[in-house]
């Protein structure tokens, strides 16, 4: 039970003294930018842009192709 205690109260000084390195950190950050704070990993993930374009088949297919007529030049062009 003792045990317990003393791990929670290691746990709290280290959330304590993380707070405090991301408080100085984040004041590092706004004088590198000038003025303004950069934002932080947690902030960026809750305001993601958009969700993950998928693409078609097709568009696959074109591409593939596209890049083999490359790699083919490429070699081609090597070999000479």
């Amino acid at each position: 039970m003792q045990n317990q205690r003393l791990l929670e109260l290691a746990l709290k000084g280290l959330q304590a003294e993380r707070d405090k390195i991301d408080s100085e950190l984040s004041a590092l950050r706004k004088q590198i930018s000038g003025g303004v704070a950069a934002p932080t990993p947690a902030t960026t993930a809750a305001y993601k842009a958009s969700p993950r374009r998928r693409m078609s088949a097709a568009a696959r297919k074109k591409i593939s192709e596209a890049m083999k007529r490359s790699h083919a030049a490429r070699k081609a062009a090597a070999k000479k």
